[in-house]
């Protein structure tokens, strides 16, 4: 039957679409782009970990305290159906790496207890907190014995230095110079720890029933290598865990082997494996009778693919690799609970995903997309996972706010919890678009994103901002950063994308930069420029290029080979290969992995790769912002760069972050490092 339209219905129609019309139009009017201030607004959802039954998400919310200027963090219980959600262990405890009890009726968590870390303990059920722990050291990892009453754990043990000479006894009253510190260890300092107290990582136990606390382990060398948690064996009667026990394993990088160590007092440590290279993160299958782990084969090369193998612990069998076919870098294994396959994460094209290895090394996908939990930078390092009961349980990859937490089950998606719904509801956010450029290299396909501001018009001429990832072997991916909306809401177009090197795209292409690091990967960030220079709507006189870490290192490489830039702002660089290599805390991988020789054996390769060996070409005005307690790329080479490019009178500045490691410390200093670099590009053009 057919119906006439009455000319009132089509009246109200009209009327409706015109009045939600100048609605959306009144929204986006009372929307405001991104904002420093927002660093401070943004929450993320960290660590969430599913109960045994799969029926709630214990999950680390990290927040900004924009009175302290400190990162804090809450943990939360949040319903797997429906979403509901309350506060367990407020921020006065700063809980990190909750962890249930297999029968799901308590959560070990390190958390603060007075001035230290300790473990402790949470009911979900009342929110009473137990303290576990007394240690000097705080715990490094942990995990639960398959009965529940029992927690083991790595910390350090001290050890004290042997002295060779002491002071005479002051007079009473006597002002005297602080004690001098003496160093006779490698390393002896570590970006983001500071200096180290010298010691060993050894292995613990602890039995909940009477707090009695034991060490399994003991001498020269780390336990626990990695800060990975030791593996129980299903029977409560030993665990796996990765250890280096050489006494100088800390100068052998990348070293270490699985080993069974028993609790049966008396009872030698058995070592499980000895290939030359890492075996670490045990997975013990539900039956006791194999052990998952990752592990690299040693290879003199920057670059370590690590993949997912299987041992036997009978001794009968070699371990297999698993993931030998997927190429790309797996990490986190986790058991099927049936003990038919072993779930891991691996990084592939700038995302996360979770895969499932069967054990006759067939793989595939299980959760298509995890994402990270950086906020400042969008980097795939960050993303982590949990399952039970079929279902998982990571963050999202959102590209307009930072990750949900989220849970798959049934080959889907469900959001959980949302930290920033209310923040995006009230955000002007720009566009991102997915690119692929072949290099002028060699034809390779590069793969990137462009950022357009807000209320991008492509018949307008705007500023590019090309942005580098650090690593070098680390990526970028289609996820929230607050450093490039930041730049995008000052009226930038970003690009940023993965230069050879970069993971995700293979094992050859990221070993593409061994021993040429820097070099080629020039060519392919200036293959991005060009192709979105072509486009049309960049103003070639405001082009500016900067990055981190590695991308300190490509940025200051750069504009030594090319003055197309009217301004860079180069971020904790490597600047001279040498001093860096003898004053960081990694000298040991930078030495033996990324060069041939140390340092005094072929210093003309060192100086053939730094940056500083191209400082006479620079004609870029350039801001060097760096951490003053940055034991990654030191301060030094930030100071090297500096007075060179001042010497030669070229427009420069130093930004130095009191008290700032690698990670650029305390949220104000991450705006400071932010702001400065857009303020800096705003007073340059060509």
């Amino acid at each position: 039957m057919r119906h006439r339209l009455s000319t009132s219905f089509l009246l109200l129609v009209g009327l409706v679409w015109l009045l939600g019309g100048r609605l959306a139009s009144a929204a986006g009017e009372n929307t405001q782009p991104v904002e420093a201030l927002d660093l401070y607004r943004l929450e993320q959802p960290l660590d969430p970990q599913l109960s045994p039954d799969g029926r709630t998400v214990a999950v680390v919310r990290q927040l900004r305290d924009i009175q302290t200027d400190r990162v804090r963090s809450e943990l939360w219980l949040v319903a797997a159906e429906g979403g509901e959600r309350r506060l367990l262990v407020g921020a006065d405890r700063s809980p990190s790496a909750a962890r249930w009890s297999p029968d799901g009726q308590s959560i070990a968590f390190i958390g603060k207890e007075g001035s230290s870390a300790q473990l402790l303990r949470v009911s979900p059920a009342d929110g009473r907190v137990q303290v576990l722990s007394s240690l000097r050291q705080p715990p490094r990892s942990f995990s639960w014995s398959p009965d529940g009453q029992r927690i083991a754990y790595v910390a350090l043990v001290e050890r004290k230095a042997a002295e060779f000479f002491a002071l005479p006894t002051k007079p009473d009253g006597a002002q005297w110079a602080s004690p001098p510190r003496i160093v006779r260890d490698y390393p002896y300092r570590a970006d983001g720890e500071g200096w180290l107290v010298p010691g060993d990582m050894q292995v613990f136990v602890l039995e909940l029933g009477s707090g009695r606390q034991r060490q399994l382990t003991s001498g020269a060398g780390d336990w626990g290598a990695r800060d990975e948690a030791p593996a129980w064996l299903p029977d409560g009667q030993a665990i796996i865990v990765s250890a280096d026990t050489d006494p100088a394993a800390r100068r052998r990088a990348n070293q270490g082997d699985l080993w069974r160590v028993s609790l049966r007092e008396g009872e030698p440590a058995q070592r499980l494996t000895e290939d030359e290279g890492f075996e670490t993160s045990p997975a013990v299958s539900p039956d006791g009778r194999s052990v998952a782990y990752v592990g690299w084969r040693k290879r003199a090369n920057s670059f370590q693919r690590t993949d997912i193998f299987l041992l036997p612990l009978d001794g009968a069998q070699r371990a297999r690799n698993l993931t030998v076919s997927l190429d790309r870098s797996a990490a986190s294994p986790r058991w099927r609970e049936d003990g038919a396959g072993i779930h891991f994460l691996y990084q592939d094209e700038g995302v996360n995903r979770v895969g499932l290895a069967t054990l006759d090394g067939q793989t595939r996908v299980l959760v298509p997309q995890v994402g990270n939990t950086r906020l400042l930078l969008p980097s795939s390092s960050g993303g982590t996972y949990s399952a039970a009961a079929g279902s998982f349980a990571y963050p999202s990859v959102e590209a307009d706010r930072p990750a949900t937490l989220a849970l798959w089950r049934d080959s889907r998606q469900t959001v959980l919890w949302d930290m920033n719904a209310e923040w995006r509801a009230g955000k002007r956010i720009g566009r991102l678009e997915e690119i692929r450029i072949p290099s002028k290299a060699d034809r390779r396909s590069i793969h990137g994103w462009i950022l357009y501001p807000p209320d991008f018009d492509p018949n307008r001429r705007y500023p590019l901002a090309l942005d580098i990832h650090g690593g070098p072997h680390l990526d970028y991916g289609p996820m929230f950063s607050i450093t490039h909306h930041l730049y995008a809401a000052a009226g930038y177009v970003v690009v940023f994308v993965n230069p050879r090197g970069s993971i995700g795209y293979g094992e050859e292409f990221a070993t593409l930069i061994h021993l040429a690091y820097p070099g080629r990967d020039h060519d392919d960030l200036m293959s991005a420029v060009d192709s979105v220079l072509a486009r049309g709507f960049i103003d070639p006189r405001r082009l500016y290029i900067g990055g981190g870490s590695g991308g300190g290192v490509l940025s200051s490489w750069a504009i030594g080979k090319t003055d197309r830039f009217a301004a860079a702002s180069v971020k904790r660089p490597v600047i001279n290969w040498a001093s860096t290599t003898l004053t960081t805390d990694i000298g040991a991988v930078m030495g033996q992995y990324w060069f041939e020789r140390m340092p005094w054996e072929q210093p003309e390769k060192y100086w053939a790769r730094s940056p500083l060996s191209l400082v006479g070409k620079v004609t870029t005005p350039t801001l060097i912002i760096t951490g003053e307690e940055d034991w990654r790329t030191p301060m030094s080479d930030s100071e090297q760069y500096f007075q060179a490019l001042q010497l030669r009178g070229i427009d420069s500045a130093l930004m130095r972050l009191p008290e700032a490691s690698h990670g650029f410390g305390r949220p104000s200093q991450w705006l400071a490092a932010i702001l400065g670099t857009i303020g800096w590009y705003d007073s340059h053009t060509r």
